[in-house]
């Protein structure tokens, strides 16, 4: 069976299903194909937060309300932050921003992913965008002016454009043949979420070390300020001794990193 569309978009997380709603009153017939299910999980505001999570900017906000996905993503968990500080580990300089500055009452929002993706399947599964879960695309090819893609199931679509929006491993990419430049950096992050004594005062920080940058994100929970998503970039070697020690050491190691900035950091 070959279905056909003006457009297809490969892979269905937050940058293709964001471009699919943006696109949803173009006049264009889409469809839209993911590997994954494409289901929208149960929210649960107890869960544990999601190690991986954006800083949604208020201009991100007004794209994901004017596709209508907003709503379904701030009903859920989001965390506003309304400050910033930086600082160098050394003590030569620091910065802060403020949403006041800006006569702004917000920079921005700290979601989970999950939570982003969530919202936008939700806003998919009520538009009139195709949408073809399970699709694990095999073969793609030019055939006149159209692309022929092959999926594992044997169905083909056919479309004169094609986004690739299926991730860093892009299929599409890789059967068109299409190059990259890579190279190491030669550093791990590390993410996860941690406790700490004192709240985050609705504020991202951000520290500068030798080793790497160290960011304590603002999440909320039940209206408490004393969550935050960090991501710690260190050498590989230093990533690899940190994920090995127990749980109080790596607070311990972690809050002197942060030169205990939100006081003791008591669980990660």
């Amino acid at each position: 069976m070959e279905m056909r569309a003006d457009l297809l978009i490969v892979g269905a997380g937050m940058v293709g299903s964001a471009l699919a709603l943006a696109l949803q009153h173009s006049g264009l017939d889409i469809l839209l194909l993911d590997g994954s299910p494409l289901s929208v999980k149960p929210f649960d505001a107890q869960a544990p937060f999601e190690p991986r999570v954006s800083a949604l900017s208020m201009a991100s906000q007004r794209i994901l309300e004017r596709v209508g996905a907003w709503q379904h993503i701030s009903e859920r968990r989001v965390s506003p932050y309304a400050d910033m500080h930086v600082w160098d580990g050394s003590g030569t300089g620091s910065i802060h921003f403020s949403a006041a500055s800006v006569h702004a009452d917000v920079l921005g929002h700290i979601v989970e992913n999950r939570v982003v993706q969530d919202g936008l399947l939700q806003r998919l599964h009520d538009s009139e965008i195709g949408l073809l879960a399970n699709a694990r695309l095999e073969q793609m090819r030019r055939s006149g002016d159209d692309w022929l893609l092959t999926l594992a199931d044997g169905r083909t679509l056919r479309a004169p454009l094609v986004v690739a929006a299926d991730g860093a491993n892009s299929a599409v990419r890789r059967l068109t043949g299409c190059e990259t430049r890579e190279w190491d950096y030669l550093h791990h992050a590390i993410v996860t979420s941690v406790r700490c004594a004192e709240p985050h005062q609705a504020t991202a920080w951000q520290r500068f070390t030798d080793d790497g940058p160290l960011a304590f994100l603002p999440l909320l929970r039940d209206g408490q300020q004393h969550w935050c998503s960090i991501v710690w970039s260190t050498t590989p070697e230093q990533g690899e001794r940190l994920m090995a020690l127990p749980d109080a050491a790596f607070c311990a190691e972690l809050q002197r990193a942060f030169e205990g900035r939100l006081g003791t950091v008591l669980q990660a």
